[in-house]
C-alpha cells in the first residue's frame, strides 16, 4: 500500500486519438489483442472509451466493390515475374488481402476481382471469399481491356452505386464518408483525387518576347490534383463502356462529360499510396 501507482500502471498504453478512422482502431485492437481503447483529446485528456464492438460491426452495405487486379506490374521488375502485383506482401499479407480487409471493415462484403496476369494465384488464395468473411467472384480478362473495359462484363442485381478501386493502392480513406459524398452529389460518378507535388530539378527561366531574361526560379515545386484510382459509379454508366474493347477509365470519364453527366470529386487528404515502384512497396511494408 506504500507503493506509488506508477509502479503498477502501464506507462505506454494503446490509445485512440480524436479523428482516427475506424479501420485504424480496429487494426490496432486486433494487433495487440485488446478489446477497448481510451480515447484522448489534443491535450491528452481521456474523453471516452472505444470498445471493439463499436468498430468491429459496421452496417452491411449492398454496394459491390470491383477491384482491378489484372495488371502485370512491370514497373516492379523481378518482383512480379512470378507473382501478380496485388499478391505482393506487405507486413506478411498480400496487399490485395489488406485492401479487402479495409473495405470489409466499412461493411462491404460483395467483391468482384478483375483478374488476368497469373490469375490462378489470386483465385487460389481468395476462392469464394468465405475464409475472409466476404463474397468474392471474378471477372476474367482473356486479353487486357484497359482500366475500364472489363467493367462492360458487369451484371448488377440492384441500382446501388458500385466502387471501383485499383488493386495496388493502400489508403486510409473513410469509405463511408466517400459513399455518402457520392449519394449527396447526385452525380453519375465520383472520382477520388489526391494532391501530388513534383519538384523540377532545374532552374526555370522566364524570358521576354525579345529574349531578355526576366527572372529565374530555382527548382520550383509544382502541385497538381491527380486521379487516385478510386471511383464510384451508378449502374447506368456501364452502358457507356464498349463491349470487349480496350477502354480506359479516363475515356469513360470524358464520355460522361460529353453526354452532359455530372462527375463528383472527392479529395483524399489522409494516407494514400499507389504501389508502383519497389520503394513504394518498402515504404508501406515498413508502415505495417
Amino acid at each position: 500500500m506504500d507503493s506509488t501507482v506508477g509502479s503498477a500502471m502501464n506507462t505506454s498504453p494503446q490509445i485512440a486519438k480524436e479523428g482516427e478512422l475506424r479501420n485504424v482502431l480496429l487494426r490496432r485492437m486486433k494487433q495487440y489483442g485488446i478489446h477497448f481503447l481510451p480515447k484522448i483529446d489534443v491535450d491528452s485528456k481521456v474523453t471516452d472509451i472505444v470498445f471493439f464492438s463499436d468498430v468491429a460491426m459496421p452496417d452491411i452495405r449492398k454496394n459491390k466493390v470491383i477491384i482491378m487486379a489484372g495488371g502485370m506490374g512491370t514497373r516492379l521488375g523481378a518482383l512480379t515475374q512470378n507473382c501478380p502485383k496485388p499478391m505482393l506482401r506487405m507486413g506478411g499479407k498480400p496487399m490485395l488481402e489488406i485492401l479487402i480487409e479495409l473495405l470489409s471493415s466499412f461493411g462491404f462484403y460483395d467483391f468482384i476481382i478483375s483478374v488476368h496476369y497469373l490469375k490462378e494465384q489470386i483465385m487460389n488464395h481468395f476462392g469464394s471469399g468465405s475464409r475472409f468473411g466476404v463474397d468474392i467472384s471474378y471477372l476474367h480478362e482473356d486479353e487486357p481491356l484497359g482500366t475500364a473495359g472489363v467493367l462492360s462484363y458487369l451484371e448488377l442485381s440492384n441500382d446501388d452505386p458500385f466502387i471501383v478501386i485499383n488493386g495496388d493502392i493502400y489508403t486510409d480513406v473513410d469509405f463511408s464518408i466517400l459513399l455518402n459524398s457520392h449519394y449527396a452529389s447526385g452525380c453519375e460518378a465520383t472520382v477520388c483525387l489526391r494532391e501530388y507535388s513534383y519538384q523540377i530539378p532545374f532552374g526555370i527561366v522566364k524570358t521576354s518576347e525579345d529574349n531578355k531574361v526576366l527572372g529565374i526560379e530555382e527548382k520550383p515545386e509544382l502541385t497538381y490534383l491527380i486521379n487516385a484510382g478510386i471511383y464510384i459509379f451508378n449502374p447506368s454508366v456501364i452502358n457507356l463502356i464498349p463491349k470487349n474493347k480496350f477502354f480506359l477509365m479516363t475515356s469513360l470519364i470524358e464520355e460522361l462529360l460529353n453526354v452532359k453527366k455530372s462527375v463528383n470529386s472527392f479529395f483524399i487528404d489522409g494516407f494514400w499510396l499507389d504501389i508502383g515502384h519497389r520503394d513504394d512497396l518498402d515504404r508501406v511494408s515498413r508502415f505495417f
